[in-house]
């Protein structure tokens, strides 16, 4: 079972004002946090798809054992963004990890938990859920590489994961953790917030 872990980092963080992938969270990054739990879950690879300000997130992640994307396409949404990951990582895996770059509260028994669903179940897409809303990760089997691959710049993702729901596995998770992004300056201060009380330390 190949599974690789993709963390969608290309966009511009617009409402931030500050580039999410780069913000200090802890005594690393916020990218340095999503890719971490990723890369302890014995995957087969883990991948980061870059786009804005490309360089200088490569830089933080140069002395970590992950392959770049670069996704020309960025402005045109996240979705081109899973197109290039797709495109990009050889051989072909039997399934995607997808995970944001502004989820830093991800963590290695949520990623355990999913792969594990995957690996009894065998369904072609596994998405955590938490009060009955879903969230991410999700894992995204390679039977729907094409589908994803054909979707237009103005269709998300969600034409695909909502698309086959006999092949869906929502799994319920006992953290909100999966369902909290940081699009906004006080969703940071809230994150930071969050994590300082989770680890006994100032935020």
């Amino acid at each position: 079972m190949r599974v690789v872990g993709v963390v969608l980092a290309a966009g511009e963080s617009r409402r931030m004002g500050r580039l999410k992938a780069l913000l200090p969270f802890g005594t690393h990054t916020v990218v340095e946090h999503v890719v971490q739990p990723l890369l302890q879950a014995n995957l087969a690879a883990v991948t980061v798809v870059l786009g804005h300000r490309a360089a200088e997130i490569a830089a933080v992640l140069q002395p970590l054992p992950v392959q770049l994307v670069h996704n020309l396409q960025y402005q045109h949404g996240m979705t081109t963004s899973v197109q290039a990951a797709m495109r990009d990582i050889t051989p072909v895996p039997d399934a995607y990890l997808l995970a944001l770059v502004d989820q830093p509260h991800l963590t290695l028994p949520l990623i355990q938990q999913l792969l594990a669903q995957y690996s009894q179940t065998r369904k072609g897409l596994v998405i955590p859920t938490y009060a009955g809303k879903r969230g991410h990760p999700i894992l995204l089997a390679a039977t729907y590489r094409q589908e994803v691959l054909a979707l237009g710049p103005d269709q998300g993702l969600n034409v695909v994961t909502r698309g086959h729901p006999e092949d869906t596995l929502e799994v319920p998770v006992a953290s909100d953790a999966i369902l909290l992004d940081m699009d906004y300056p006080e969703d940071y201060t809230a994150a930071l917030q969050r994590w300082a009380a989770e680890h006994d330390s100032p935020a």
